[in-house]
């Protein structure tokens, strides 16, 4: 990895730590935003490991990330429940900032900080 990439996954790590700190808060609020930088985490995980292998892609739906990875046919692994529920984690990068009715899950957020987690270990 270039220094650059490693800074990005240092950004990545951040996001991550503040899913771990505020998921499963009281405060429905800091959980919508742990749900929030969850979907930024990913998003920036896929972009990473994406141009790890050479392709720069841009958006936020996760969704479309995983079709632009798949259809190039580069060797990015993105575990099986992102794919899963990409469509659910796509609706966290504006609906849980703005919209503050939005239900989302403790057990939801932590299942899939869980995967991301060690997925982003494996990166570099």
């Amino acid at each position: 990895m270039t220094k650059e990439q490693k800074q990005y996954k240092l950004m990545i790590m951040a996001d991550l730590q503040i899913v771990k700190s505020y998921y499963a808060d009281k405060e429905k609020a800091l959980r919508l935003q742990a749900a929030y930088h969850m979907q930024q985490a990913i998003e920036k995980t896929i972009k990473l490991c994406a141009e790890i292998e050479g392709l720069n892609l841009w958006g936020h739906d996760i969704q479309l990330l995983i079709q632009s990875c798949d259809e190039y046919d580069k060797d990015i692994e993105i575990p099986k429940l992102i794919r899963d529920k990409a469509y659910v984690i796509t609706q966290w990068e504006a609906e849980c900032r703005y919209y503050p009715s939005k239900i989302v899950r403790k057990d939801s957020i932590k299942s899939i900080y869980d995967v991301t987690i060690k997925w982003v270990e494996t990166i570099g």
